[in-house]
C-alpha cells in the first residue's frame, strides 16, 4: 500500500508540472462559457451556471471541472458519479481543492471489498496526495497552499501562516474566527485589536468580503468616512452587497455617508444590479430591479439614457458583480 501511495504522489507531482505548463487553451466560445458560467455561479445562479461550465470543463477547464462537480455534489447531496469524474480530473491537473473533496468522500463499495482496479484512488490517498502537494508549495511560498493545509489539517498555525504571509482570504477568516470568539487574549481590548488588524489587511490586499467587514467595523466606530470609502471600494471591486449601498447612497436614498449626489451614476449601478439579479421575473424582481423605478422617478429621459450608457461603461472597466461565495463551502 506504501509503494502504492509514493507511486500514486508521483503521479500527482508530475501531472501538475505536465498540466502547469500546458494548461487547457479554450476557444473564443469555449472562454465565453467559461466566463458566463463563472458569473452566475458567482451570483449563487447554479442552473444557470451549469450548461455554460459544461462546456468549458469538457473542453479541460480545471477551474470549471472543479465548481461543475460542486454544483452535482450539492444538488444531490451527495458526490455522484459524475461529480466524482469531474473531481478526478481537476485533482490530477493539480487542484488541491478538488482532491479535498475526494477525501471527503467514503471508501466505494470496491474499495471495502479490497477488489478496487488499481487506477481507482481511495479518499485517503487522494487526502495524502492533498496534503502533499499543499506542503510542497506551500514550501514554495505560495500562501494559498498554507491556507488549505488549513482547511485540510485544522491546524491554526497554517491559517496564522497564511495570513501572516498575506493571503487576503485567510485573513478574512482569521478575523471572523476571532470575532466568533475563538481563539484566547489574555489582555482586555487585545481581540478587537486583533479583529481589526486582520479584517483591514484583507481589505487592503482586495478581498471584498474583507473590505465589507472592515466597512461595518469602521461603521459601528461611527467612521462614516472611512465606512464609505470602504464600501465604494467594496463596490468597485464586484461586491453585490457594497454595490447596492454604493448606489442607493449615491442616489441619497439616503445621504447615508456623504456621497455626492450623482442620479445618473446611482441609476447605471442600480441597472447593472437588476441585471445581474433579475429575480423571478417582472412580477418579482431582484434588489435592483426593485430600486431603479424609484431612481428613475427622479430623473429625466436623458438623464436615464445617460445612466444605461454609464453602466456598460462600468461594465467594460470593474469585475462582474459577484456574491463571492468561498470556494471549498459546505
Amino acid at each position: 500500500m506504501h509503494k502504492v501511495f509514493v507511486d500514486f504522489t508521483k503521479t500527482i507531482f508530475t501531472l501538475f508540472i505536465v498540466c502547469n505548463s500546458a494548461w487547457a487553451e479554450l476557444t473564443p466560445e469555449q472562454e465565453e462559457a467559461r466566463s458566463q458560467g463563472l458569473f452566475f455561479l458567482n451570483m449563487i445562479k447554479s442552473a444557470k451556471a451549469s450548461p455554460f461550465l459544461e462546456i468549458s470543463a469538457e473542453a479541460g477547464d480545471t477551474e470549471s471541472q472543479y465548481y461543475l462537480a460542486e454544483i452535482l455534489r450539492r444538488n444531490q447531496k451527495v458526490i455522484t458519479p459524475k461529480a466524482q469524474e469531474l473531481y478526478e480530473a481537476a485533482a490530477e491537473k493539480g487542484d488541491i481543492y478538488a482532491m479535498m473533496r475526494l477525501s471527503d468522500k467514503g471508501d466505494d463499495l470496491c474499495h471495502i471489498m479490497e477488489n478496487c482496479p488499481p487506477d481507482i484512488k481511495t479518499p485517503q490517498q487522494w487526502s495524502k496526495a492533498a496534503r502533499a502537494l499543499a506542503k510542497e508549495r506551500a514550501s514554495q511560498g505560495d500562501v494559498e497552499a498554507m491556507y488549505q493545509l488549513f482547511l485540510l489539517t485544522g491546524k491554526f498555525d497554517w491559517l496564522t501562516m497564511a495570513a501572516e504571509s498575506g493571503f487576503p482570504r485567510a485573513q478574512y477568516r482569521l478575523g471572523e474566527i476571532y470575532e466568533d470568539g475563538f481563539g484566547t487574549f489574555l489582555i482586555p481590548g487585545n481581540r478587537k485589536k486583533e479583529i481589526e488588524k486582520w479584517y483591514k489587511a484583507s481589505a487592503e490586499g482586495g478581498y471584498p468580503p474583507g473590505m465589507n467587514s472592515y466597512a461595518d467595523l469602521l461603521n459601528k466606530r461611527g467612521d462614516r468616512q472611512g465606512y464609505g470609502y470602504w464600501i465604494e471600494q467594496s463596490a468597485k471591486a464586484g461586491h453585490f452587497s457594497a454595490m447596492s449601498g454604493y448606489a442607493a447612497w449615491t442616489a441619497h436614498m439616503p445621504d447615508e455617508v456623504g456621497y455626492p449626489l450623482d442620479l445618473v451614476k446611482a441609476y447605471g449601478l442600480t441597472l447593472l444590479m437588476a441585471e445581474a439579479d433579475p429575480g423571478r421575473g417582472p412580477s418579482s424582481p431582484g434588489y435592483g430591479g426593485q430600486v431603479l423605478p424609484e431612481v428613475a422617478a427622479k430623473m429625466t429621459p436623458e438623464q436615464i439614457e445617460a445612466g444605461k450608457a454609464y453602466a456598460k461603461e462600468w461594465a467594460k472597466t470593474h469585475p462582474p458583480l459577484s456574491r463571492f461565495p468561498p470556494k471549498f463551502g459546505f
